[in-house]
């Protein structure tokens, strides 16, 4: 454990308190805030810090110095007077701050403590947010060599739940003790304070190695969700990483999918800002895309806000929402949206400028209104930071398309949808990849994509109006009339202008003569 100012830096259960608060802070950073920790004794180069919290890879200085920003920020230190990680011109960094090293229990001392005392001393149960124990999967065979695996697995879970915005995720130090013995899901629901616990186990035959996953409400102990995942067993540590991606495609929806009904059951004035987040997130993926569920959205992010004004990620899908709603024209005032946007996208970003998530949404908001160098220039930002999001592959490769570079772009959205494929807003990027391919030339793919998102959902009548362009330019006309019909059938009030404003001149001149 490592004093230093108002904080405690337990490195065994990963966790940094701030008078006893938790702060969030993603692995690498932590890993990059005790390298600096246990190395304070003499200034640390770059090459160091490659070396041991990246194990030698390829690093950008850009990547560094965001990590770097971000060890800053979760300590509370501005880099200037006072500082407790002082830069030195071409050498390197080095914390600077007092530290005062004490010796913790092992967790399961610290389990048996509280045994012993009693349930008055449990943690109180995290309330403002999905908490989650991830606990170690079990070797069901034979084969010792599977429990490193299994193990790894587990491990790997913990760090990518650590990275979604709002979840509260218990360390693994911490978590991995009741493989030690038997417990009861309550008991370590209770134990750790926690709504949620994940268990797995592995499995091995001749060939084959089979994962299953499960996630389990604690407090009743009702399964939620099961996944089971099949790979061949001389692959199975160099796919480790991509069977926990695979798990987590499926894990993360169902955690805020449980979540979501645990908020709706709440009385509204212990609703926080993360509660009001998640419920904005969530309710156009449960609505569709309207007037009503937009105007929804926008209302509880609103409240989030209210709730906190330092809330970078609801200020940025504010800005994200907003300018999706004025583009669509699903917004009374739209003037008035885009410029919120703006605002809030610049509002996001000067608060939270590492921030993989909250550069993904306000580089999506500000490509959608115009501004595409703008944003281009944050969602490289937050693919640097983070390549595994999603959301922001697929708005980069939107933005690309826009300038043009067709098969970058494709390519980049292609990779976003590969890379979550249990996405609530699949259907949504599909109808985007559509009219991408149908810029491109590709034709045939792109009524393909377009049909395949309305077939998967009925009220998304902007794959309707992508089928009846590309329906238009096959020279189709017939089938585009009806495709355009349809779209209008769920959009009473559609317009060539709306169509304007979200798809371009181009695309709403094609869809002209067939448009009466």
């Amino acid at each position: 454990m490592f004093l230093f100012e108002d904080f405690a830096l337990d490195s065994e259960r990963r966790e940094l308190r701030a008078r006893g608060t938790m702060i969030p802070i993603e692995p690498q950073v932590f890993d990059l805030l005790v390298y600096l920790i246990e190395n304070r004794d003499r200034v640390v180069s770059k090459d160091d810090l490659i070396a041991s919290v990246w194990g030698g890879r390829i690093v950008s200085d850009s990547t560094l110095d965001s990590r770097i920003n971000a060890v800053r920020k979760a300590v509370g230190d501005s880099g200037k007077e006072q500082c407790l990680i002082r830069t030195s011109a071409r050498k390197g960094i080095r914390f600077v701050g007092e530290v005062q090293e004490e010796t913790c229990p092992p967790a399961a001392d610290v389990r048996a403590m509280t045994d012993a005392r009693g349930a008055d001393s449990l943690p109180p149960l995290v309330a403002d947010r999905p908490s989650i124990a991830v606990l170690r999967f079990e070797n069901l065979s034979e084969d010792r060599a599977l429990d490193l695996t299994a193990t790894g697995l587990a491990e790997d879970i913990i760090a990518l739940l650590a990275r979604v915005p709002g979840f509260f995720v218990i360390a693994r130090a911490s978590s991995f003790v009741y493989s030690q013995r038997p417990t009861e899901i309550r008991q370590v629901g209770a134990e750790l304070g926690v709504r949620y616990v994940v268990t797995g186990s592995a499995r091995s035959s001749a060939d084959r190695v089979r994962v299953t996953v499960q996630l389990i409400e604690a407090e009743s102990g009702n399964q939620l969700w099961a996944g089971r995942y099949d790979v061949e067993r001389g692959d199975t540590l160099d796919l480790q990483d991509e069977i926990a991606r695979q798990i987590m495609t499926e894990l993360e929806p169902a955690l805020t999918k449980a979540d979501l009904s645990v908020i709706d059951r709440r009385r509204i004035d212990s609703v926080d800002a993360w509660s009001h987040f998640r419920q904005a997130s969530g309710y156009i993926a449960v609505h569709g895309w309207s007037e009503d569920s937009v105007v929804e959205a926008l209302n509880r992010l609103r409240q989030a806000i209210a709730v906190d004004s330092n809330f970078a990620l609801a200020r940025a899908l504010l800005a994200l929402l907003s300018a999706f709603g004025a583009n669509l024209s699903l917004v009374p005032d739209i003037a008035a949206a885009r410029k919120d946007a703006l605002d809030e996208a610049e509002r996001a970003v000067a608060l939270d400028p590492n921030a993989s998530d909250v550069l993904g949404f306000a580089g999506c908001a500000f490509a959608d209104l115009g501004e595409h160098e703008r944003g281009v220039e944050l969602l490289r930002r937050a693919l640097a930071l983070d390549p595994s999001n999603a959301q922001a592959h697929v708005a980069l490769g939107a933005s690309l398309v826009r300038f043009g570079r067709f098969d970058e772009g494709i390519r980049s959205l292609q990779f976003g949808m590969r890379s979550s494929p249990k996405d609530f807003r699949l259907t949504f990027w599909s109808m985007i990849l559509a009219y991408a391919l149908g810029r491109a030339g590709r034709l045939e793919e792109a009524l393909a994509e377009a049909s395949a998102a309305a077939r998967r959902d009925g009220r998304l009548y902007t794959a309707r109006v992508v089928a009846a362009w590309v329906l238009a330019k096959l020279n189709r006309k017939v089938e585009a009339r009806a495709a355009l019909a349809e779209a209008r059938r769920i959009r009473p009030v559609l317009s060539l202008k709306e169509i304007q404003r979200f798809f371009g001149e181009r695309t709403a001149a094609d869809l002209g003569p067939i448009w009466k």
